[in-house]
């Protein structure tokens, strides 16, 4: 398996387990995993809530998708669709971590605040969407995004490895797709030597 198809099995997983909560009224993966990109950086999911009533329930289960992959978010959104916050990584809750001292974060118990994240709600929204369960006749998500005007989702684009000479010994490697994405998310230029003069040099 790819790691899109890794990370949608967690997601079908942490689904299963909380679409039968009284309170789950949506749940969608957004983003590079909606997206079908082969390889994503983590895994989004949003759900929209009736209440904050099982918080503690919808952590637990978000937590147990650790066991495929710890780059995942899980935002929550009310009925409206206006932002809740995102769940926290900790099973303790404050825990003792510095984040914890951000103002609003853990209020109520298990929704994290991040203090580098501003919510603009057009960008979030222009991520592909995959609709994995819903209570609403239609998603609620999908109707939200075509109310912003929304026609047509972000696409991420398919990366193929690709062969660098190494301008020191002369040797041929490889580039993969996932170190381009990587490279490219950085800002960092390709590189230019190959991992063994690379590990010479610092090593």
């Amino acid at each position: 398996m790819n790691k899109n198809e890794i990370l949608r099995v967690a997601a079908n997983e942490f689904a299963e387990k909380v679409h039968k909560l009284s309170s789950l009224l949506e749940i969608a993966i957004i983003g590079s995993v909606a997206g079908d990109d082969p390889y994503p950086n983590d895994l989004d999911l949003v759900i929209i809530i009736r209440n904050l009533e099982e918080i503690t329930h919808i952590a637990k289960y978000a937590r147990q998708m650790s066991r495929h992959y710890h780059g995942w978010e899980v935002f929550l959104f009310d009925e409206d669709v206006s932002p809740l916050g995102r769940i926290c990584h900790r099973k303790k809750c404050p825990g003792q971590s510095v984040d914890c001292s951000v103002p609003g974060c853990g209020q109520p118990p298990h929704l994290r605040v991040h203090s580098d994240f501003k919510y603009q709600e057009k960008i979030f929204f222009n991520s592909p969407i995959d609709v994995l369960w819903t209570s609403f006749k239609t998603s609620r998500l999908l109707e939200h995004k075509d109310e912003l005007g929304i026609a047509e989702s972000r696409r991420y684009p398919v990366l193929e490895d690709i062969k660098i000479k190494c301008i020191l010994c002369g040797k041929i490697f490889l580039f993969t797709a996932s170190e381009q994405k990587w490279y490219k998310k950085q800002e960092f230029d390709p590189p230019k030597r190959c991992p063994d003069c690379i590990e010479q040099e610092y090593y």
